[in-house]
């Protein structure tokens, strides 16, 4: 599972005109190992896989695919302008560590439902035999 579709890369990451000729399949590749990424940060305080999160988290593996697709174009951070992709995904990268210093509430639900200890109530029913 991905947190983030193509649609969000082109929507939060990049402009598709900059992926041009790149296959979809090495957008997907790139998304997963975004997102695995992401997993490495989040198993720090969650129970994976999650069952929803929010866009803070679908924009970070975005932007982390983002630079990584980039990088494999030969992307060149040192050249005038373009520093700004870099500092966007160490941006990202500070967030995951900020949610998994528990500095920064990532709007996730782990798989694992929490059970309050009020909600669990034993039943039982008298039977009674004629």
């Amino acid at each position: 599972m991905t947190y983030a579709t193509q649609s969000d890369l082109f929507r939060l990451g990049l402009p598709e005109g900059a992926l041009r000729g790149v296959s979809p399949s090495t957008i997907e590749d790139a998304l997963e190992a975004a997102s695995r990424l992401a997993d490495s940060y989040l198993r720090a305080r969650y129970d994976l896989p999650l069952a929803s999160w929010g866009r803070g988290l679908t924009r970070a593996v975005a932007l982390i695919a983002a630079y990584d697709l980039m990088s494999r174009r030969g992307y060149d951070p040192t050249r005038p302008g373009q520093e700004n992709l870099r500092m966007r995904y160490e941006d990202a990268i500070r967030w995951l560590e900020g949610v998994a210093a528990g500095k920064v509430d990532p709007g996730v639900e782990d798989a694992t439902p929490e059970v309050s200890s009020s909600a669990i109530q034993a039943v039982t029913r008298e039977r009674r035999w004629p």
